[in-house]
């Protein structure tokens, strides 16, 4: 693959040429440092950007559109990484090469047609109605998934922290966002956000590039952020016990912990084989002693947000076995980190990681994804990227290890109140 960044001033085009599928794939990244206040019109404008345009006000005359142009895909997605907030915008279509001339061109247009032309009267959204109503009813079906709600729950605690907030967004800002608000939010978002497009497939990067440079209709500079970490927890000398209560048939139990002081390598690498080896798969030591050696649990996993500098400990446990998962849990966590583990776990550990980097070059997105953390944090190719996962060593597990460090824990167990104390 043939990576090529091109300024184009107001925004970065990224072209990723490669001859290994038959689409062309297209990724526009609008982000910013996140904003409690501005999550929920952030969730809303994904929406209801790809729910018409000016050219297309209904869903019949979107499909047709799509058809004509063979079956254009269109998608758009909130993610977070650290500090930052990345609005996302997704659109794969058959490379022209395989259909008809100037098909490529066409595809690329409707798409921004639905970007930069949204269907507004005297500078307000219409028919916002709709998608308000699809999103509260996102927000509120987070209470009867009971693993993310025990999650929001235990996030919430940090709520000075960018991980401390929902991603979903909020009902009482929901309820304040009308189309004029949402217009206004959407022309700061063109003006002050950081753009980064990504283009992958085969195609002439002269023709992308005037391609872009006539139909992207931003042009404000801007003054490049890519500062993402979030600020490290304190160490605590006692941890923090929550207890929520909710209508659960299941305990959900979740440890936090803060990872302070890591280096570049080992935020990038070492981190990722211990959490792998902690908890990352149905191979992990967590589920081979907590699920199936003791049964204390329906299921235990672990997570790894390196650039939130924490750590998170998910479990579902029946009541009755809550204090003993807890405690064998705790019991694994400190082995995993003195290194009291097999060579033959860590070689496993690090195969496994290794075929998930493998993976991701059969997937356009997930290729993509790779070279935008190659933007935003200086991320090596994946050649690169195995070796060094592959020279990871006990050692350097048992010395990051000791920068882990247990901050809380909650459950959320079948009840009406909620407390907490300290262990």
């Amino acid at each position: 693959m043939n990576f090529e960044t091109i300024n184009m001033g107001a925004y970065n085009l990224h072209f990723i040429k490669t001859k290994k599928f038959k689409t062309i794939t297209i990724d526009v990244d609008f982000y910013r440092n996140i904003k409690k206040e501005e999550i929920t019109k952030r969730n809303l404008l994904k929406m209801i950007l790809l729910d018409s345009s000016k050219n297309y006000k209904t869903e019949k005359e979107l499909i047709i559109e799509s058809e004509n142009l063979y079956d254009i895909k269109v998608s758009s997605s909130i993610s977070r990484l650290g500090t930052l907030s990345n609005l996302s915008f997704q659109t794969k279509f058959l490379n022209e090469k395989y259909t008809e001339k100037d098909m490529n061109r066409e595809s690329i247009i409707f798409f921004l047609d639905l970007i930069f032309n949204p269907n507004i009267e005297d500078n307000s959204f219409i028919n916002i109605g709709k998608q308000k109503e699809k999103l509260r009813q996102d927000i509120i079906s987070i209470k009867d998934n009971k693993p993310r709600l025990a999650h929001l729950k235990l996030m919430e605690k940090y709520n000075k922290r960018e991980y401390g907030y929902n991603t979903f967004g909020y009902i009482e800002d929901l309820d304040n966002i009308d189309g004029n608000s949402l217009y206004d939010y959407y022309k700061e978002v063109l003006d002050k956000d950081q753009i980064d497009i990504f283009v992958l497939g085969d195609f002439s990067s002269s023709e992308m590039k005037e391609i872009f440079k006539e139909y992207f209709k931003v042009n404000t500079f801007k003054k490049e952020n890519k500062k993402l970490l979030v600020k490290e927890l304190d160490i605590r000398k006692r941890i923090i016990r929550y207890h929520e209560y909710d209508d659960v048939n299941q305990v959900q139990v979740l440890l936090l912990l803060s990872l302070n002081n890591l280096t570049d390598f080992e935020r990038r690498y070492t981190i990722k084989v211990l959490n792998e080896i902690l908890g990352g798969s149905s191979n992990s030591i967590l589920f081979s002693r907590v699920r199936e050696e003791k049964g204390y649990c329906y299921y235990v996993n672990s997570s790894v947000k390196a650039y939130d500098n924490i750590m998170v400990i998910n479990s579902g446990v029946e009541s009755k076995n809550t204090e003993k998962c807890i405690k064998l849990i705790r019991k694994v966590l400190k082995e995993v980190k003195e290194g009291k583990i097999d060579d033959s776990v860590i070689d496993s550990a690090i195969k496994t990681i290794v075929s998930g980097i493998n993976a991701t070059l059969d997937n356009p997105i997930g290729i993509i994804n790779t070279y935008f953390s190659k933007v935003l944090v200086g991320t090596e190719d994946a050649e690169e990227r195995i070796k060094k996962f592959k020279s990871v060593t006990k050692d350097d597990i048992v010395k990051v290890g000791k920068k882990i460090n247990l901050n809380s824990v909650l459950t959320l167990e079948k009840g009406v109140n909620n407390e907490e104390n300290k262990d």
